[in-house]
């Protein structure tokens, strides 16, 4: 038994130094590389991006940049939208024609004819000018004013131009993909 315990002691031993010596001459290589680079005179730069979902925005390279209008026959409100599924989701059932609707103070409402999928959708801030969807109702929201947060009301995107007119809209509106 002391045998067993002694070479599984040898072994772990024998791993974690065989391990740190990898670590030590894959520092080396990178050492020459950085010293051989400077020698050349030439400078190196690192893009670093960061991939965890609530990070990825619709500026990240290689991403489409999604923007919607949504008019009445005297407004249009320009969205850009989250790469997030639930806006990916609103931007493939367009064009649509609905009825805008008031609700509370700070708000105005449609609804979408397809639920949206919130999977990897961020949670809405609250911000003035957000474009958001709130899912137990399946209504998607223009917020002219500050809210509250909600675990169920998710991020689409922000306004980029006629924020001042969300709260003038009335009657049918269309929502259809924006281009410049």
């Amino acid at each position: 038994m002391k045998k067993i315990i002694i070479c599984i002691i040898g072994i772990t031993i024998f791993l974690t130094l065989a391990g740190c010596a990898g670590s030590s001459s894959i520092e080396s290589e990178s050492n020459n590389i950085t010293t051989q680079n400077a020698s050349e005179n030439t400078t190196t730069t690192e893009l670093i991006v960061d991939t965890t979902p609530e990070n990825i925005t619709s500026n990240n390279i290689g991403e489409e940049i999604m923007k919607i209008s949504i008019k009445s026959s005297d407004y249009e409100i320009i969205y850009e939208l989250n790469n997030s599924q639930a806006a990916k989701d609103l931007y493939s059932q367009l064009p649509l024609a609905l009825s805008v609707e008031d609700f509370s103070t700070n708000e105005k409402i449609f609804y979408p004819p397809n639920e949206l999928d919130t999977s990897n959708t961020p949670t809405a801030e609250g911000y003035n000018g957000s474009l958001c969807y709130y899912s137990p109702w399946g209504d998607v929201v223009m917020f002219y004013d500050h809210f509250s947060q909600n675990s169920s009301l998710y991020e689409l995107g922000q306004v980029v131009s006629g924020e001042n007119d969300i709260e003038n809209l009335t009657g049918t509106i269309t929502v259809s993909v924006y281009e410049e």
